[in-house]
């Protein structure tokens, strides 16, 4: 199967995590595969309880006690962060119907058809989500500092083929984010992210995506024109296939947040956030007990 997507998630990222599956459930034209590593009891047994098609719930256990031991070494958003690659080789290891995986940060939101994404690109071993800081507000002399703390890409959509430069790569990743997992941008550290920069260098067939209208988000949002034409979204000409909601937080039921101090968002934002409504509804509807909202460590990292 071509289209095998994986999260990672902690509880305070559920809420978006179901919003992201059934976006992807309504958009896909095909067949789809969707794995989500939960590193807590009460993940897991959330979505177990769901029972959501074409979801597979796996516990961290899973992983073995070699890799769980990191998870008292490091803070839980750097855990995360460096679960991307290990996750990855081990669902290739495992699933062996699976040509090509996909990471997808939770925060995804998806607007049309993934597999296009494939399909313009197909040989490719690596499929890399350039940034693009170019938000019209920013100067170029910010534009430059932004790029330099936190690299040409975004792992938040990262695409391995099960060939010999996709596993190469991914395993030079996992090496790499088991040494050092951190954000330290004086020393050249941006978790996970900053290794991205050097794959095109160091392996073959590594690619930026070239299809227009992915990983849209609030830092290059402001040079598109969003519009929506007979309830499909657009972004200037093209259409839009998924945003990234980043540094959004679910305080409590009644409270969504945006910790970025932006003046203009796109009004996907008002929808993405009844979504929203709806997965927090659905969970408490399975277990009234379950608590996803953003923890007081999670927004101290901003706030």
């Amino acid at each position: 199967m071509e289209n095998v997507y994986c999260s990672i998630l902690s509880k305070g990222r559920v809420y978006q995590f179901l919003a992201l599956v059934f976006s992807l459930q309504k958009t896909s034209k095909e067949d789809f595969d969707l794995f989500a590593l939960c590193i807590q009891d009460e993940t897991y047994n959330l979505l177990e309880k769901l029972n959501i098609k074409n979801l597979h719930v796996v516990h961290e256990k899973e992983l073995g006690e070699e890799v769980l031991a990191l998870k008292t070494e490091r803070k839980i958003h750097e855990y995360c962060w460096t679960l991307k690659p290990i996750f990855l080789e081990h669902l290739m290891m495992k699933h062996h119907s699976a040509s090509r995986l996909t990471y997808l940060d939770c925060d995804l939101y998806f607007w049309n058809d993934p597999s296009i994404i494939f399909k313009n690109q197909p040989d490719c071993s690596v499929l890399l989500s350039p940034e693009e800081k170019y938000n019209p507000s920013w100067s170029s002399n910010f534009k430059r500092y932004m790029q330099k703390i936190t690299g040409v890409y975004n792992s938040g959509y990262i695409s391995f083929k099960k060939d010999e430069f996709g596993l190469s790569c991914l395993q030079w990743w996992k090496k790499k984010c088991i040494e050092r997992c951190e954000i330290v941008p004086s020393e050249g550290f941006f978790g996970d992210q900053k290794y991205l920069d050097q794959m095109p260098k160091l392996f073959s067939n590594v690619c930026d995506i070239t299809t227009p209208g992915v990983n849209i988000g609030i830092w290059n949002d402001l040079k598109f024109q969003f519009h929506e034409d007979d309830g499909a979204v657009y972004v200037n000409k093209d259409r839009l296939i998924f945003y990234h909601f980043c540094g959004l937080r679910i305080v409590n039921k009644n409270k969504i947040e945006l910790i970025f101090n932006q003046k203009y968002v796109p009004f996907i934002f008002e929808y993405y956030q009844q979504k929203l409504q709806e997965s927090i509804d659905l969970a408490e509807k399975i277990d009234p007990t379950f608590n996803g909202y953003a923890s007081e460590e999670d927004l101290k990292r901003y706030w």
